[in-house]
């Protein structure tokens, strides 16, 4: 690959989109995770066994997709050990790579109370619960300790 920038969808993503407006419609947001897994079965996927990759199309919300974020992993040369702050993680995409693919621990964190919603929801789906966490706040007034992170990240 000479640049993460040149991966292209090798697939038609056009279902992604009825589902991200139904997850951050305030209707949505509001009725918690019903119309998330409702788009996602209406999209034929199957609830019981959803994978990282399932869900690529959509939480990976960010220009490149998860070759992106894989490409940038390998730059960034990160540890399986590591601990990750996803800054403006939106719909958790990148954080589950990170955790799935590469075993780190990750704390996401997000101004959107939707994104954050809809990123604990897909991670959980997933069974990254344990490995990727999710919280509402502001990337300007973080509430860690300088240092506690190895790794942090933004895409």
């Amino acid at each position: 690959m000479d640049s993460i920038w040149e991966i292209q969808p090798k697939e038609d993503y056009s279902w992604r989109i009825p589902i991200v407006c139904r997850l951050l419609t305030p209707t949505g947001v509001a009725k918690g995770r019903q119309p998330i897994l409702d788009s996602l079965v209406a999209a034929g996927k199957n609830l019981d066994a959803l994978t990282i990759e399932d869900l690529a199309p959509v939480d990976q919300f960010h220009g490149g997709g998860m070759g992106a974020t894989k490409g940038l992993v390998e730059l960034a040369e990160i540890s399986r050990s590591a601990t990750v702050l996803d800054v403006g993680g939106g719909l958790g995409g990148p954080a589950s790579t990170l955790a799935a693919l590469f075993g780190c621990k990750v704390t996401m964190i997000d101004l959107s109370e939707a994104y954050v919603g809809a990123a604990e929801i897909l991670t959980e789906r997933v069974g990254l619960g344990d490995q990727a966490e999710r919280h509402v706040g502001n990337a300007l007034e973080l509430p860690y300790d300088d240092g506690a992170f190895d790794v942090v990240w933004t895409q």
